[in-house]
């Protein structure tokens, strides 16, 4: 089963840039990286769903788009799994390559939409979150919601490990700051990214909220 890992970068303007379509040598296991400049609305789907789980963000996709009228897609994909760390590396380098290209004013009015963490982040965000997690920082979103419908009952789960090839984490909690509970899990993603083993009891779980993945239930009392 092959990976695709998509990051969308909106922007003010259009940019100056010639797509890019190339293999990258990681080992055994062949990798392509295409950039390319879209209409934002080619993930028009995956931007309402961001929005709806980008905690940060009260703007709909109207207001957006006319901040960000324009979008470089960077898009990784391999024909078989790799190592989550070493591709998400890569990955980030090449993001990086790509905002180096803009000016500095449009770098920073720019937006990211990380697909696989169902987000939206702005600059300031995502360099907050590269220094305070590391490389898997902007990679991982923490989703709250009532998913089971027992009052007083919230679950939080993260999205971003699985699409990396590790299980996403999930927790059921009342009386509990939300915040702290959503910096809890960050890092604990975090420390599963780097293999550090987790300080709290946890089971195997199939996942309460869409999408589909492997889960680890945790228990944070």
């Amino acid at each position: 089963m092959g990976i695709r890992y998509v990051v969308q970068v909106l922007t003010p303007r259009p940019v100056d840039m010639t797509d890019i379509d190339m293999p990258i040598a990681t080992g055994d296991v062949p990798v392509r990286v295409r950039t390319y400049q879209a209409e934002p609305e080619i993930f028009a789907a995956e931007l309402d769903r961001a929005l709806q789980w980008s905690w940060l963000w009260q703007d709909r996709w109207a207001e957006l788009q006319k901040r960000c009228p324009w979008s470089i897609v960077v898009e990784m994909t391999a024909e078989r799994p790799v190592h989550y760390a070493g591709m998400l590396l890569t990955f980030v380098g090449i993001l990086d390559r790509v905002l180096s290209l803009l000016d500095e004013a449009d770098r920073d009015a720019s937006l990211l939409h990380w697909i696989p963490a169902q987000q939206i982040l702005s600059m300031m965000q995502y360099r907050v979150l590269r220094e305070d997690l590391g490389l898997c920082g902007p990679a991982i979103n923490v989703r709250i919601a009532n998913a089971t419908g027992r009052p007083g009952e919230l679950l939080a789960d993260t999205v971003g490990l699985a699409e990396l090839g590790l299980p996403d984490l999930q927790v059921f909690f009342s009386d509990r700051d939300p915040g702290e509970v959503a910096k809890k899990l960050r890092r604990l993603a975090r420390s599963m990214f780097v293999g550090e083993r987790l300080d709290v009891d946890w089971h195997e779980e199939p996942s309460i909220v869409p999408p589909e993945r492997d889960t680890l239930t945790l228990d944070l009392d």
